[in-house]
């Protein structure tokens, strides 16, 4: 989901949700991928530290993470969210 925040119409926050395949995941955020960004499009991954010991039951978790981007330039008319195992991407209204 993208937002603007009130104090910075110019800013954006990005907020994600996943879920892991097992719990104990920690240390959820969103990662700039500057080195695969295209024209218009700014690239994040939602990266995590797996645990040390999967759990035997493997019962889903699910991550949620969020990042504020203070300055993102008028030319970005996407962003788009990597994961392991998919993609997603959203408008970036002007």
């Amino acid at each position: 989901m993208l937002t603007r925040p009130q104090d910075a119409p110019m800013a954006v926050i990005i907020r994600v949700t996943g879920t892991a395949i097992s719990p104990g995941w920690t240390g959820v955020k969103l990662v700039e991928d500057a080195e695969n960004a295209t024209a218009g499009v700014a690239r994040y991954k939602l990266v995590a530290t797996s645990p040390a010991m999967p759990d035997a039951n493997r019962a889903p978790e699910v991550l949620e993470a969020e990042l504020r981007v203070d300055a993102l330039p008028a030319t970005m008319t996407t962003i788009r969210i990597l994961s392991a195992t998919n993609e997603i991407s959203a408008p970036v209204a002007q």
